[in-house]
């Protein structure tokens, strides 16, 4: 009889798979024969495993030992990444393809010993889940639950999505049954480092001696070019008060023109009017001299 989700998680995810849907019936029966209807829907919504998650499981529960060397591996390159160590980015970067495969055809090898044979989509499910392990703190964690109910995935950058990748996130749910998660120390590379494994430690009191050397020099060149720019910004704001100035003398000129051209334009309508007025006259005294003209030939 289960009284806790965290025993119902352990005998589900360490059972077979074909055992899985029939043994979550039995306990979801038991919860509720016993009053626990809460317990029953919980141990209800757990979702079965996929065939590659069961494999990472299985080995998980039964082989956590031999995980050992792949977690000191990950530790190094996330170290390694953090720290921005080429060399030993590359060191490393050259052995994760070869230790993902190692330890997925191993999860293959003990979930085949069970009857449970991994075909290609599942095995590389493994070792993608195995990469992402490698990649991100958090995969590992959740790896090491043992109750993984879908395979993980590592983009190659960022951090890995684990949302809804275990069966129960609750850290006191899981309790005890989880494998250690403490992390290894970093003094070597396990398992074929051998003569190249590096003292991160040393590297890293010179990396920050370097570093704060670097940001010395960034601080000095950066002061240098504040008080070029500061020259710069003087220069042009005076550049830029001759040119206002300039406006507004242009502007005054403007304005004395529109002044003038406004009292031009006014004399020239009075002048318009007035020669209007004398070609009207013009014309009057024209006809009055063809009158006058014709008159005195009669």
């Amino acid at each position: 009889m289960i009284l806790h989700l965290r025993a119902a998680v352990e005998q589900l995810y360490a059972a077979p798979p074909a055992r899985f849907t029939p043994l979550r019936s039995e306990l979801v029966a038991q919860a509720r024969s016993a009053g626990e209807k809460d317990l029953a829907a919980s141990v209800g919504a757990l979702r079965k495993p996929t065939l590659a998650a069961w494999a990472v499981n299985h080995f998980v529960r039964e082989h956590a030992d031999e995980l050992e060397e792949l977690r000191s591996f990950a530790e190094l390159l996330r170290e390694a990444q953090r720290t921005l160590d080429a060399d030993q980015l590359r060191l490393l970067g050259r052995e994760r393809a070869t230790r993902v495969d190692a330890m997925a055809d191993r999860i293959a090898e003990v979930a085949a010993e069970d009857g449970q044979k991994l075909g290609a989509g599942a095995a590389q499910e493994v070792r993608e889940t195995l990469t992402a392990l490698i990649a991100d703190e958090d995969a590992e964690a959740s790896v090491l639950t043992g109750a993984l109910v879908k395979a993980l995935s590592y983009s190659g950058f960022g951090s890995v999505d684990v949302a809804d990748v275990v069966a129960i996130t609750d850290p006191e749910e899981l309790g005890s049954s989880a494998p250690d998660r403490a992390r290894p120390a970093l003094s070597v590379l396990p398992g074929g480092g051998g003569g190249d494994a590096v003292d991160l430690e040393d590297r890293r009191r010179s990396r920050r001696a370097a570093e704060r050397a670097r940001l010395q020099s960034a601080l000095e060149t950066a002061r240098a070019d504040l008080r070029s720019a500061d020259r710069q910004v003087a220069v042009l704001t005076a550049r830029q008060e001759e040119v206002t100035e300039g406006i507004a003398d242009l502007e005054r000129r403007l304005a004395t023109a529109r002044s003038r051209l406004e009292k031009v334009t006014g004399e020239l309508d009075e002048a318009g009017g007035i020669r209007s007025r004398r070609e009207e006259e013009e014309a009057t005294a024209q006809q009055a001299l063809d009158a006058h003209d014709a008159h005195d030939g009669e």
